[in-house]
């Protein structure tokens, strides 16, 4: 067998799913973005910015968009993190409205991620 076990990661994982934003795409009429962005690319790229970016620490979080969660929510995208500080079983999902539920989304993903500094 030519199994390698590399590294063990400290860091969370939040997976968005784009095929859930493809689906957002054509029902999320509220969101003011160019006709041909995935809502879950410009989802991404907020949690990103907001846990990831400026001169603070941030989290020890990996952010990542990815194929499908078996959640299909209509109307919304499922985001799930995987590794999250004291969760028993360390895998919690959400569906967001992107709309209405970014900032939601980042809150409480803070509440499950563990600092760098």
């Amino acid at each position: 067998m030519t199994l390698t076990l590399v590294r063990q990661s400290e860091h969370a994982h939040v997976l968005i799913c784009s095929s859930c934003g493809e689906g957002c795409k054509r029902s999320c009429t509220d969101i003011e973005k160019p006709e041909n962005s995935n809502p879950s690319r410009q989802l991404k790229i907020e949690i990103e910015k907001s846990l990831l970016g400026g001169q603070k620490p941030g989290w020890l979080v990996r952010v990542v968009e990815s194929s499908c969660l078996d959640v299909c929510p209509v109307g919304a995208i499922s985001v799930r993190l995987v590794g999250a500080e004291g969760v028993q079983n360390r895998v919690l999902t959400w569906t967001v409205k992107p709309e209405q539920d970014t900032e939601h989304i980042i809150e409480e993903l803070k509440k499950h991620l563990q600092r760098t500094a």
